[in-house]
């Protein structure tokens, strides 16, 4: 339950050679098509919160589960999950607060511990988050960016971006290569007790423009190649600015 819990709330460029400067470029070259075709540069730099709220299915060790997901996030590091899972008499809920270097999670009510692998994945979620988002890729130069090979997602083409540096783990972007927009993402977990890492994909669809902002209105996740979620966007709201009090513990 614990692992279940943290996934939950979450969603080699050779430095100094003329291969690794000119992939580094391409890279930007990518995401700064990806920032036009997503609002522009001026757009997404408004958008440093915002709270989205979500519904769809998790697959929880064969079974299918509904859930109902409001997140709130705040650049660079506050974060914010409330999660509702199952229907009827066998409901739970599941909170995630990070807030800087404090994490905290909760399961009904009850605060739980989390050990060093899970506290890694919840941070790994937030970084994907941030990447996301696009402008501090080109923003922060901790990011090392370079191409890799196409890919094809819902039957189109889409161009990658192999995302590493300052001890991150290697996320990848894949854009349509028609009309920019990020639709498939990447990360890698830590698999935990020797076991080998965990390799998590989503996908992203149905785009609509919310406040100047195109956002993906579908989305679905896989782990390892095997389907665990499905979900749609209900809201989405910008925020100018989210009160330190909605990061704290309860």
């Amino acid at each position: 339950m614990r692992t279940l819990v943290v996934w939950l709330g979450m969603l080699v460029l050779l430095p100094g050679s003329a291969g690794g400067a000119w992939a580094q470029e391409a890279a930007r070259a990518l995401i700064e098509r990806a920032i036009k075709a997503h609002g522009g540069a001026e757009a997404l730099g408004r958008i440093r919160a915002d709270k989205v709220k979500f519904k769809g299915t998790l697959v929880l060790q064969g079974h299918t589960t509904p859930f109902v997901a409001e997140t709130l996030v705040q650049l660079p590091s506050q974060y914010k999950n409330i999660i509702e899972i199952g229907s009827g008499g066998d409901k739970h809920t599941i909170l995630h607060i990070v807030n800087g270097s404090k994490i905290y999670i909760a399961l009904d009510g009850r605060a739980l511990k989390a050990d060093p692998v899970q506290l890694a994945e919840i941070r790994s979620g937030l970084e994907l988050e941030r990447a996301k988002r696009l402008l501090p890729l080109l923003e922060d130069r901790s990011y090392q960016l370079a191409v890799v090979e196409d890919v094809e997602v819902n039957k189109r083409p889409a161009a990658g971006v192999r995302i590493t540096g300052r001890g991150r783990k290697e996320m990848r972007l894949y854009f349509d290569k028609e009309y920019g927009l990020l639709v498939r993402a990447e990360n890698r977990l830590d698999g935990g007790k020797g076991q080998p890492e965990i390799r998590q994909h989503f996908f992203f669809g149905d785009f609509k423009d919310i406040g100047g902002y195109k956002r993906p209105t579908k989305v679905r996740a896989y782990r390892d190649g095997k389907q665990v979620m499905e979900a749609e966007l209900l809201e989405a709201k910008t925020l100018d600015k989210v009160e330190e009090s909605e990061f704290a513990k309860p």
